[in-house]
């Protein structure tokens, strides 16, 4: 079967072991990404589209990534025009996303719906992964489609920053319909204040929220 059943992983020592064997990474790693998205996220204004929150997140979450982990022998990848970052000896690819809510026990909602290019990409990340050897380096994975993982970041009303790395069940329509295994890494870390002051003497009504992305 392409999907498994959840796998939830919260403890600090079996996170840190968790993600450099399944995914490469470093709790470090991630919460600078997660830092990153933050800072990013609470230097949007008042008068600045009401998505910039949503767009300077997720071009800061890319950043971020492939700024620590290139120089690491990882590469860049935009397959069917998703931004994701590879790992060809570990046979994974990873990507961003901004979500509502991060390690809570509910899975964690994509804020822009998925297109047909998310969709394939997942669909046949899992289906490679099927066909892989027990050993960490095989030839034979490259070309072949890595297993998505995605860095889940999200920051709620009260400015509080947290994210996962996650990996999606295969699905069908808008949304992420699950994940096999979820990696809770940073939990309520505090966002920094803007270095900006958001109240200005502009008459502004709008309300600093996502907007929802429909892909095609």
């Amino acid at each position: 079967m392409l999907n498994r059943k959840l796998v939830i992983v919260n403890d600090e020592s079996e996170v840190k072991s968790s993600l450099h064997a399944l995914v490469g990474l470093t709790p470090e790693i991630v919460q600078n990404v997660a830092t990153a998205v933050s800072v990013a996220r609470s230097n949007s204004l008042a008068v600045d589209p009401c998505n910039s929150p949503g767009i300077q997140a997720y071009i800061y979450g890319v950043r971020n990534i492939r700024l620590q982990l290139l120089p690491l022998g990882w590469r860049m990848s935009r397959v069917g025009n998703i931004e994701s970052t590879v790992n060809d000896e570990l046979g994974i690819q990873l990507c961003f996303q901004n979500v509502d809510q991060a390690c809570r026990d509910r899975d964690p909602e994509a804020i822009s719906e998925k297109g047909s290019g998310s969709r394939k990409l997942i669909y046949n990340g899992r289906q490679s992964e099927l066909f892989k050897n027990v050993s960490k380096i095989v030839p034979e994975k490259y070309g072949s489609t890595p297993t998505v993982w995605v860095i889940c970041v999200s920051v709620d009303e009260k400015n509080n920053v947290c994210a996962e790395v996650s990996c999606p069940k295969v699905f069908d329509g808008k949304r992420y319909n699950g994940f096999s295994k979820r990696i809770f890494v940073v939990d309520d870390l505090s966002a920094p204040k803007s270095k900006y002051d958001k109240k200005s003497d502009i008459n502004d009504d709008s309300e600093d929220f996502e907007v929802r992305v429909s892909k095609k």
